[in-house]
């Protein structure tokens, strides 16, 4: 993968470089998602994401999605934003962003449908995080850290699967980091 120059100029060409390079990024996870024998679409939330956002029953956070991405793409070119769709389903929405330098790439936000049929359950979180690490890489970082996650998926977060350990710093809010 190539990684588009990161020289300076303006907000609408880093938008653009960003763009390009999740988008090459998305590409080299979904070639690896694949060759595993998985089946996800990543893109960009965009409006029909966001619409199929609002088909979603019940739900358990509430965080509001057409908010949320507008917000983070106000104010981060660089951010990590994640639709993961499987045919016409929306099996997930994520957020995340690079930290300066070649620290880490966070992941704040990560959703799955609620639906208990949609074709990707139990597979959400290897999905967004083969899509984290894939950009990660691109941007040149070290690892990769899920900030704050709910109490009751930190075991399967630092499970022998995913490899995440458990970091609680004292000012800051508790995640799971993994060397990449």
């Amino acid at each position: 993968m190539t990684r588009p120059p990161l020289g300076r100029g303006s907000r609408s060409s880093a938008e653009t470089r960003y763009r390009e390079l999740r988008h090459l990024a998305f590409q080299a996870a979904q070639d690896d998602l694949a060759a595993a024998g998985g089946n996800a679409e990543l893109r960009a939330i965009d409006a029909t994401a966001l619409t199929a956002f609002g088909t979603w029953p019940a739900r358990r956070v509430a965080w509001p999605w057409p908010d949320m991405a507008a917000d983070w793409r106000r104010g981060h070119p660089d951010r990590f934003e994640l639709a993961v769709w499987s045919g016409d389903a929306l099996c997930a929405l994520a957020l995340g962003r690079p930290s300066p330098g070649a620290s880490h790439m966070a992941l704040y936000f990560m959703e799955g449908s609620p639906d208990p049929g949609h074709p990707l359950r139990r597979k959400v979180a290897t999905v967004v995080i083969t899509a984290l690490r894939a950009y990660a890489i691109a941007l040149g970082k070290g690892e990769l850290r899920l900030v704050d996650p709910l109490p009751e998926v930190i075991p399967f977060y630092c499970s022998p699967a995913m490899g995440f350990e458990l970091v609680r710093p004292r000012m800051e809010a508790p995640y799971c980091r993994r060397s990449i």
